[in-house]
């Protein structure tokens, strides 16, 4: 499977909140980068995040999510998202772009920009 429709499932189960859907495209050593230098900012490992995942669910509440894309470069492909979220009791809109890196067909790195104004 080519980069492009690998790229066109995963933002399809992602847009479906399809968490099985979207977790089978990972790597079993993915790599998961965000700004900053929390505690969930870099995880190595499926476990790990799942973990990370689990902490989100924990944490935020999501009132919508609006997933643009997918934009592909050779093994890497882009999304944009926007969310309206609840976290720690106080409600935000944000965006972020995800960059994420294929290897034999599974992602196995995931970076996370984000808006100047959300930093």
């Amino acid at each position: 499977m080519d980069t492009a429709q690998i790229a066109r499932d995963f933002v399809k189960m992602v847009s479906e909140d399809n968490a099985a859907g979207y977790q089978a495209f990972w790597s079993d050593d993915i790599v998961s980068r965000e700004p900053g230098d929390g505690e969930m900012s870099h995880v190595e490992g499926r476990e790990a995040l799942l973990a990370k995942h689990a902490w989100w669910e924990a944490n935020a509440e999501m009132h919508s999510v609006s997933v643009d894309g997918p934009f592909v470069f050779g093994d890497q492909f882009a999304v944009n998202y926007a969310m309206d979220v609840t976290m720690f009791g106080e409600r935000s809109k944000s965006s972020e772009v995800g960059i994420y890196t294929l290897k034999d067909g599974k992602i196995v790195d995931e970076r996370f920009f984000y808006a100047a104004e959300d930093l």
